[in-house]
């Protein structure tokens, strides 16, 4: 699901943390808070993915492997990490992420690929499935402005 665009519309966390004050640092309505929340989501979801990368060599070769499979090494690598996390005290790859400056080291290679594979047999779905994607955003949007 895609963020809101547009001009006067911000998305990014750096464009939330230039106000000078905190007034003008918040989202304003319900388009920016939904644009604040799915940055952030996205942010930890970018990141968590750059330390299973890095930690699993595997993942960064996905594009030759079926979808299916796929699939089964994606859930194979949370349910290791999760082990991980609930069996260690400390797991310095994330605690390495955690860090606000962490860049994950992955091959510029390893991006060009994935775009690639990610466009393969894509097909433009249509206006309709756009428009249903779209409403969805809003009524998300519409609950996050309610709570």
């Amino acid at each position: 699901m895609a963020p809101y665009k547009g001009n006067n519309v911000r998305y990014h966390l750096a464009e939330f943390r230039r106000g000078a004050t905190r007034q003008l640092r918040e989202p304003r309505g319900c388009i920016e808070k939904f644009n604040y929340l799915h940055s952030s989501c996205r942010n930890v979801v970018e990141r968590t993915f750059g330390v299973w990368k890095v930690r699993w060599s595997i993942l960064r070769d996905m594009p030759y492997y079926h979808i299916d499979t796929q699939r089964d090494i994606v859930l194979a690598t949370m349910v290791i990490h999760n082990y991980i996390r609930k069996k260690c005290n400390v797991d310095d790859a994330f605690q390495t992420a955690e860090n606000e400056s962490y860049i994950p080291s992955v091959d510029s290679n390893d991006i060009d690929t994935t775009s690639r594979a990610n466009n393969v047999g894509v097909k433009d779905v249509g206006e309709q499935n756009d428009v249903y994607w779209m409403g969805f955003r809003d009524m998300i949007a519409s609950d996050i402005s309610n709570a």
